[in-house]
């Protein structure tokens, strides 16, 4: 969380009870992504008793360890996560897990379990605290089985953290020991929810980070990257696991493009289209893998707590063969549009670049008659032109269950 200047209470000051409930009841809703945040609770907690920073340091399913305190998307997230993860605090911790030693839920201050000139000596202090304002900690166990630590942080200006710190602590701990577990027993369904409903879809989606490595992919892009198109998938650490794999496109030129396409979103430009060869010698004018290059958004990745807004950092690509036909029911366009059976047929004609005149043919009626159903077709549908209704078509295509 970035440095603030909290408002400090008098050092023996009393916190009323009215306030101390109002944050309880932030806690529970962050924990149940209920109108709250957990970087809120960490904002409330921090002038409550004068901290400066705040971590709450969790691991996600894939192992990736995360300051849930942190609003997503904080730029130095990993260097602090890597200094947290080294603090003799957090050392301390960890030994007193291992040994039994160590209370869960118990609020101690820092120099109680470090003492000054050890810590004042470390990597951690030198390297990083004294600069990041972490000279005196106030915080907590919350969790023994994964090793879930809480910690409010001052600078050696702000002074250390006194007895009626640890009392206002020690109250809310129990309200966050459980809305720890809720968080742990509710997220991993909801943070997989955005990642389920991808994978029911029948076009190829892979979430990727600006330097193409692979943070998410559904079914039917595990499908298409395992088969003969432009794009694969490779390890590039000791586990293939999310993070460890990245996307490339087999053609040099169009990795090129892509790989500029996805770090320019992932910076916060809106996306492009663009074509890619299935392989190394086809000719660009004949690219049959349609990619579409969007920002992605934070429900695909992340529990609630994180809302619904551009992940940053991230881009969403959407694959599909052009080759491949894949288009939805006329019954389902009937239902969606309010189209009639001979005007779904119609629009579902125009698919890969048709004209009036070549549906005409196809279906053996003049073109005078196509143009009117598609004057029909247009108005129902809401779109200005047939490369409109193709967009249109492409996006009930994705309706489709993804094939097994």
């Amino acid at each position: 969380m970035s440095r603030r200047h909290a408002h400090f209470r008098p050092s023996e000051a009393k916190v009323p009870q009215s306030e101390l409930a109002d944050l309880i009841d932030l806690i529970y809703a962050a924990a149940l992504a209920e109108g709250a945040t957990w970087p809120e609770v960490a904002r409330h907690i921090d002038t409550l008793m004068g901290a400066q920073q705040a971590s709450l340091i969790v691991a996600d399913e894939n192992g990736t360890k995360r300051n849930v305190f942190l609003e997503p998307g904080t730029y130095d997230e990993r260097l602090r996560l890597y200094y947290r993860e080294i603090s003799p605090w957090r050392v301390e911790a960890k030994n007193g897990i291992r040994d039994g030693s160590a209370i869960v839920g118990r609020v101690v201050r820092g120099e109680e379990i470090v003492p000054d000139a050890a810590f004042l000596n470390s990597e951690f202090y030198n390297d990083f605290g004294r600069h990041a304002g972490c000279r005196h900690m106030i915080g907590g166990l919350l969790d023994a089985e994964t090793a879930a630590t809480i910690a409010f942080t001052r600078d050696a200006a702000a002074g250390s953290f006194e007895e009626c710190d640890r009392r206002t602590l020690q109250t809310l701990m129990p309200h966050l020991q459980r809305a720890y577990q809720l968080r742990n027993r509710l997220n991993p369904d909801a943070s997989r929810l955005g990642a389920g409903a991808l994978d029911a879809l029948s076009m190829a989606v892979i979430v990727v980070d600006g330097n193409m490595h692979v943070k998410h992919a559904n079914a039917a892009a595990v499908a298409l990257t395992n088969g003969d198109c432009g794009m694969t998938v490779s390890r590039t650490g000791p586990e293939p696991s999310l993070g460890n794999t990245i996307l490339s496109a087999r053609h040099r030129d169009d990795h090129s493009r892509l790989s500029q396409l996805v770090a320019a979103v992932a910076k916060g430009s809106s996306g492009c289209a663009l074509r890619i060869r299935n392989t190394r010698d086809e000719p660009a004018s004949q690219a049959s893998l349609a990619i579409l290059v969007s920002p992605a958004m934070t429900h695909f990745l992340s529990g609630p707590e994180a809302g619904c807004r551009i992940q940053p950092g991230t881009a969403m690509i959407v694959a599909r063969h052009l080759s491949h036909s894949s288009l939805p029911h006329p019954g389902l366009m009937c239902d969606l549009y309010g189209l009639t059976k001979a005007e779904a047929a119609v629009a579902l004609s125009f698919g890969g670049g048709a004209t009036a005149e070549d549906v005409a043919r196809m279906r053996r009626v003049s073109p005078e008659t196509v143009r009117s159903q598609v004057k029909a077709i247009l108005r129902k549908t809401n779109t200005s032109s047939l490369r409109d209704l193709e967009r249109i078509i492409a996006i009930s295509s994705a309706m489709l269950p993804a094939a097994l």
